[in-house]
């Protein structure tokens, strides 16, 4: 039996991932979209996005920073595609789960462009294409978890928490789609609150069900060796 490893690619690049926007966020020199006046990084005024800039809203260079976030978006692009070429394939050894799976590869491509388009092209120089990246992933994100929910429901070999991690990221996805769609705007005080707290919301909520996602898949994948082991033959999930 092959034994995997406790520390897959993708759990780790989510960590390193998380280490530097942290990194970034100590780096950023202040100002928001409302106050050019502030110092430092704003949980509750400056979205994510604001790392990247190579200049602050304060018209300071931010250049070591939105290098470091940049390069944060594609480990996390990383470990979403990851986790997803892993459960497409786990997936579609079932055949109840199959369609669902290849259609959530499919949007699965749409969501990892999106984000990466979203890293490289900062919303200080080119905020038409930021934002067409950014709208195509996060309206594509939320049908991507729900194709994965549904077929994981349809495979008996995942516990229920990982059908429920997806679900509960899909609600929080739709959730943060209401509140940009729907909620205050970020003219006001209040409204840029609401929105960037949605968006901190979402993106932890994305990090914690990929993680709880990635051990259920590993889990999966670890136990069917077993099975096919036992029995002399060659594990379907062993070539992945």
């Amino acid at each position: 039996m092959t034994r995997r490893s406790s520390w897959p690619p993708d759990r780790i690049a989510l960590l390193v991932a998380v280490a530097l926007i942290g990194t970034s966020i100590t780096l950023y020199p202040g100002g928001t979209f409302l106050d050019e006046s502030t110092h430092g990084y704003s949980f509750t005024h400056n979205f994510l996005s604001d790392l990247g800039g190579s200049v602050a809203f304060n018209y300071q260079r931010n250049q070591v920073g939105a290098i470091l976030f940049g390069l944060a978006m594609v480990l996390g692009v990383f470990a979403l595609g990851t986790c997803i070429v892993a459960s497409v394939r786990v997936l579609s050894a079932v055949a109840r789960a199959r369609p669902f799976a290849r259609l959530g590869a499919v949007t699965a491509v749409l969501v990892c462009v999106g984000y990466l388009g979203v890293a490289v092209s900062p919303q200080d120089r080119l905020m038409g294409l930021h934002q067409a990246f950014s709208l195509t992933a996060v309206h594509a994100f939320p049908v991507l978890t729900m194709v994965l929910a549904t077929a994981t429901m349809r495979d008996n070999r995942f516990r229920r928490r990982a059908a429920v991690g997806w679900v509960v990221l899909s609600l929080v996805l739709a959730g943060f789609l209401a509140v940009g769609h729907f909620g205050p705007g970020v003219q006001t005080e209040h409204g840029l609150t609401v929105q960037v707290l949605a968006q901190k919301v979402m993106a932890s909520s994305a990090i914690l069900v990929l993680w709880l996602e990635s051990h259920e898949i590993a889990l999966v994948r670890s136990q069917t060796d077993a099975i096919y082991h036992a029995a002399g033959a060659m594990s379907p999930t062993s070539a992945s």
